[in-house]
């Protein structure tokens, strides 16, 4: 990947909004070479849509590094015409045509052994694991980790040496995804420039700017995440939310991880892109690829693992999509 930025044109380095996205930027802003582009697509988006595409244009990048997006193919088509294509990756996704496409995922490994797209790229780059690969971990697992002996093995001793317990590191990716929740894009893009000189979680524990963001976003999550929920069928749960700021999956997340594993939350907020309902969905999901090829089909943004899924759909269109991804559940 060094040897392709040769030339004066910057390379693009296009990953997700998230704290496991960002730092899986900072890792690789680490070990490059030459001169990248940090940017991040419309937040809340699954692609690449033609606001974020008009941009690219302008910087016209001489290759691409995709970090913690599973991109559908036509974005990445659209990348591929201004040279190479990188991707790093641990979402479900069909491999893509390019030059690199590293996802253990694809090839049979477990999420538990690559807990976050950080991992994937620490390992890739033969690098000893640091504060950043479990940052991402962090972002993208939070308590669940406690779950992953074999993660933990590695999270314990970093933990260890910073004199930083569990709930600290939580607090940092907390205050990270901030960015993304206020819809903060330019400060994201910016981040993984601070987070590639972070050696200590009391660099991101001591920002100013993130812990009067958490504060600002922490009421609201709490009171979105104890409203009643509408019982769909056996074991499906809903939630509908009016909200303008990128809280959805933190909020799916803080409810379904307090119920039985057995069960499925779907939440849905028709409040932060206009026109557009943002669709989380995360617990039991029997088919999360069946279910991100038929919304992808239908021509949307959709995305995920094994035990989530998000999408965003035309408000017009949300009652016919999702009555057929419940069939599907």
């Amino acid at each position: 990947m060094a040897k392709e930025n040769e030339t004066e044109e910057p390379g693009l380095l296009l990953h997700h909004w998230d704290a496991d996205g960002m730092s899986s930027a900072a890792i690789l802003l680490r070990c490059l070479e030459g001169t990248y582009e940090t940017f991040t697509p419309t937040i809340g988006n699954y692609l690449l849509n033609e606001e974020d595409k008009e941009e690219i244009r302008k910087l016209d990048p001489d290759h691409t590094i995709v970090a913690d997006m599973a991109l559908p193919k036509d974005s990445i088509e659209f990348l591929k015409g201004f040279g190479g294509v990188h991707i790093f990756d641990h979402h479900i996704q069909e491999r893509h045509d390019v030059e690199m496409h590293h996802n253990p995922i694809i090839s049979g490994k477990t999420p538990k052994e690559y807990p976050s797209c950080s991992w994937v790229v620490t390992e890739y780059l033969e690098l000893e694991p640091d504060i950043l690969t479990i940052l991402g971990a962090f972002g993208d697992r939070e308590t669940k980790l406690k779950e992953n002996e074999r993660a933990m093995n590695v999270i314990q001793p970093l933990m260890d040496s910073f004199k930083v317990g569990f709930d600290d590191m939580l607090r940092c990716v907390h205050m990270m995804d901030t960015l993304h929740k206020l819809g903060d894009r330019k400060s994201i893009r910016e981040f993984p420039w601070f987070l590639m000189d972070v050696t200590h979680p009391n660099e991101i524990l001591s920002r100013k700017d993130l812990k009067e963001n958490l504060e600002k976003l922490e009421e609201t999550i709490e009171r979105l995440s104890k409203r009643e929920l509408t019982r769909s069928k056996e074991n499906l749960y809903r939630l509908r939310l009016k909200t303008p700021y990128n809280i959805i999956s933190t909020v799916t997340r803080k409810i379904s991880w307090s119920r039985s594993d057995d069960d499925i939350v779907m939440v849905t907020n028709p409040s932060f892109h206009p026109g557009e309902t943002q669709v989380y969905i995360r617990g039991a999901i029997p088919n999360s690829k069946e279910i991100i090829e038929y919304v992808r089909n239908k021509g949307h943004s959709a995305g995920g693992k094994e035990d989530v899924v998000g999408m965003v759909i035309p408000t017009e269109q949300e009652d016919e999509i999702l009555d057929e991804v419940i069939k599907k559940l």
